[in-house]
């Protein structure tokens, strides 16, 4: 991921590839619905922030835009340059950097792209400021961003509400929101774009494989917390048990986090 400023709790590296993988098959066709609601076109060049193992990129690249994934893991770049290379793409290229400082040119870019980004940085504003400087006059930023606090069970399960609750706390206490999805618009105004279109989706699962990617996600999360002596690994396992025993039942439904999105523009420049 990009600078943080602190601690990224989430796992790191080819330990943590399957659950970008499970990411993106939740997420994608939402994502790719907004770049094309943005007006991603094969003339554009394409920047994904924060890519992971680069299927967006990749998805970018095959509409034949010219495409680069930024990210600070090495082992998920080269997985995704791979995966590139498999399918053919020769517009697609991943590159290490962080977003403050991309190396991108200035005024190079027609369309930037990020998901769950912003609300792992100390600093969004300036992130979004760094994407702005990098835009072409007219060009769009496209983020997706969660809500953490909107993760839930119906029946409500104690395990869910208080890992949650303490996953929160501990990204609040490295200066980061968990729940930032729901102040992208603002960063974005105060990071001098034009806000051009906001919405949000909330997954629910009764059944299914992914029913469980909080339980996974969360535990990851107290993970970190545990190897910094935040949290018991005790206390850890007692609330994924818990959790696991909401996924497992057939009458409870599990709401993941609320994805907030946004198109924003930089502005034209001034005649």
């Amino acid at each position: 991921m990009q600078t943080i400023g602190d601690k990224y709790l989430l796992g790191t590296g080819r330990s943590d590839h399957d659950r970008l993988r499970v990411i993106s098959e939740i997420h994608d066709g939402r994502t790719r619905e907004l770049l094309l609601r943005a007006g991603l076109a094969s003339e554009h060049r394409f920047v994904e922030f924060g890519c992971g193992l680069g299927y967006v990129t990749r998805w970018a690249a095959s509409l034949g835009a010219n495409a680069t994934g930024i990210d600070l893991n090495e082992d998920n770049l080269a997985v995704a340059a791979q995966l590139a290379q498999e399918v053919g793409l020769k517009n697609a290229r991943f590159v290490s950097a962080n977003i403050y400082e991309s190396g991108l040119e200035p005024e190079s870019v027609d369309v930037a792209y990020s998901r769950w980004l912003m609300v792992h940085l100390n600093k969004p504003v300036e992130a979004m400021r760094a994407i702005h400087a990098a835009l072409k006059p007219g060009g769009v930023m496209v983020c997706e961003e969660a809500d953490v606090s909107a993760v839930y069970t119906e029946p409500s399960s104690a395990a869910y509400t208080e890992l949650r609750d303490i996953c929160m706390e501990g990204a609040r206490n490295r200066g980061v929101d968990y729940s930032g999805g729901r102040r992208i618009h603002l960063w974005a105004k105060e990071a001098d774009f034009e806000l051009v279109h906001g919405d949000a989706y909330h997954p629910h699962y009764l059944t299914g494989k992914h029913k469980g990617f909080w339980n996974w996600t969360l535990h990851a999360v107290g993970l970190g917390m545990v190897r910094e002596g935040s949290l018991s690994g005790a206390r850890l396992e007692e609330l994924v048990a818990g959790m696991a025993e909401a996924d497992a039942s057939p009458t409870t439904l599990v709401a993941h986090c609320r994805m907030h999105q946004l198109i924003a523009r930089k502005p034209e420049s001034k005649a």
